[in-house]
């Protein structure tokens, strides 16, 4: 597994224009993997007032497309061993974390399927995100995570008319590791829906650090 990050140029239209339409992105991610069927993790994330694409993957992305399409041309991103943080978790173990998730729910209906709705409101934002916890290996504290940011995306789908709408929440706060293996996978396949449009990848840093 592999933890990936390029720095982005907001003062290019081009990454500007990505920033509001992420499935510009998603094509961008697509094309640095040799192997086009396999689902990887992204998100943006703005860390120490400087944006980045991050990329979690199986396998070693080639950067450099990413870089001069929404990066500098001299900074071709890195690609590090995602395995080593991996191999440190252990149950009981506490983390900051931060997640940027579509959090969703099935409304029943008696002529047709469930229609999925986003939870509009924080409190049921936070129910979704302890119930997903209850399910994927960890827990969160009472009063242990908070909604850092909620925003509507709406942009069309790569060659469609098709409009897209989606609910981006930022989640962050701390964790308790209970399942180890379960918890793993969560780092590597992610948390909930729209995973290509740059929703469900959930970063931890250990607490303390």
């Amino acid at each position: 597994m592999y933890f990936s990050r390029v720095l982005l140029d907001v003062s290019k239209r081009k990454t500007q224009m990505a920033l509001i339409s992420p499935n510009k992105i998603h094509g961008a991610v697509e094309e640095a993997f040799l192997e086009k069927q396999n689902r990887n993790l992204w998100r943006i994330d703005v860390l120490r007032g400087k944006t980045y694409l991050l990329i979690v993957s199986a396998e070693k992305p080639n950067l450099s497309g990413i870089a001069a399409q929404f990066g500098f041309k001299d900074d071709c991103g890195e690609s590090k061993e995602y395995d080593g943080l991996l191999e440190r978790i252990e149950k009981g173990s506490e983390w900051h974390f931060r997640l940027v998730a579509n959090p969703v729910h099935s409304v029943k209906s008696e002529k047709k399927r469930g229609k999925i709705e986003a939870h509009v409101s924080k409190k049921r934002q936070l129910e979704w995100l302890h119930a997903q916890a209850a399910k994927r290996g960890f827990r969160i504290p009472p009063d242990g995570a908070d909604v850092m940011d909620s925003n509507w995306r709406v942009f069309s789908k790569r060659n469609s008319s098709q409009r897209v709408r989606i609910l981006e929440v930022a989640f962050e706060g701390r964790l308790c590791v209970e399942d180890v293996e379960l918890f793993r996978d969560t780092l590597v396949n992610g948390i909930g829906r729209e995973k290509a449009y740059g929703m469900g990848m959930l970063t931890i840093v250990r607490m303390g650090v």
